[in-house]
């Protein structure tokens, strides 16, 4: 990394601590309301300022290479981060925690994620996939693949985003995960762009930590998911991306699972409240503890997807 671009980091480290302060102060009528059947504890969130990922989207625009690899996937994030804005000012017009329904999210994720093949198509990027020891030229296939991806991440993301510092500091440490494997391929424009929302997401998880001084909504959780994915795809590491996205996928799963046990047995539930974290919660674990339990986890799940790949 040459001199510039270190100076480039500084003011971008240094314009993120400015940003969010300025946001917090200005910005409290953005509070988000909680959800009255929900964890009893989170009522005393009501009037949180939220929307905060708004800024490690937007900032980090202004220092990014805009490369075809880059290009797409900052559209990703631009993307999904628009349909996160349409959910998070719906709450906060309406003062109620459901935002676009899940229908309709879904629709507009599989909409965006046709989009974004077909710019994927036309920068002429690779449509291989290598899973592990295995290899395979999808073609056209490669579509769903995008499809399935991008729309299981960003509402994976989305799910996480519960607790205080949840899901911004395991993405911290997926990010990380994600660069190594960058710089192993010499892929320096797609590192320096995660880098870029590396830092401003740091900053964020300096003011999401518990007590949150504000969320990231919708917005932000949507934009995560949908860009590790793509830079997952570009840099042809899905193996080591899903196994490092395991505690993504258990929050996933432990919402299908309950919605399944609670039809089955007519009432009963399998946790306390679904995804997981609420369960813990429940039981009087902590947001803090919550929160080092998981990127205990998150650490290893790191470590392993890099044994994956190296």
């Amino acid at each position: 990394m040459n001199g510039f671009a270190s100076i480039d980091l500084v003011w971008l480290m240094m314009a993120s601590v400015f940003s969010y302060a300025v946001y917090v102060k200005v910005f409290k009528k953005l509070g988000q309301t909680e959800r009255k059947e929900g964890v009893a504890s989170h009522q005393k969130k009501n009037g949180t300022i939220t929307m905060g990922g708004i800024l490690f989207i937007v900032l980090p625009l202004f220092f990014i290479p805009m490369t075809p690899a880059c290009r797409l996937i900052v559209w990703v994030v631009l993307a999904f981060g628009i349909l996160g804005v349409i959910d998070d000012v719906k709450i906060i017009l309406l003062k109620k925690n459901d935002g676009l329904s899940p229908t309709m999210k879904l629709l507009f994720e599989v909409l965006l994620s046709g989009l974004v093949f077909y710019l994927y198509l036309k920068e002429d990027l690779p449509t291989s996939l290598s899973l592990f020891s295995f290899s395979l030229e999808l073609k056209w296939f490669y579509g769903l693949l995008i499809l399935w991806l991008l729309t299981a991440s960003a509402n994976a993301w989305n799910l996480m985003d519960g607790i205080d510092g949840l899901c911004s500091g395991c993405s911290l440490l997926i990010g990380i995960g994600l660069m190594v494997i960058a710089v192993s391929k010499q892929k320096w424009d797609v590192f320096y762009l995660l880098l870029c929302f590396q830092l401003v997401l740091f900053v964020f998880w300096c003011f999401n930590l518990p007590k949150a001084f504000l969320f990231m909504g919708d917005v932000g959780s949507l934009a995560l998911g949908g860009m590790y994915a793509m830079t997952s795809l570009y840099l042809d590491c899905l193996g080591p991306f899903i196994i490092m996205s395991g505690l993504f996928i258990f929050e996933t799963l432990s919402v299908i699972l309950q919605v399944f046990y609670f039809k089955r047995t007519k009432g009963k539930r399998l946790f306390k409240m679904a995804p997981f974290h609420h369960h813990l919660e429940l039981c009087h674990f902590p947001e803090i503890g919550i929160d080092l339990l998981f990127y205990l986890i998150q650490f290893f799940l790191i470590f392993l997807g890099w044994m994956a790949y190296f």
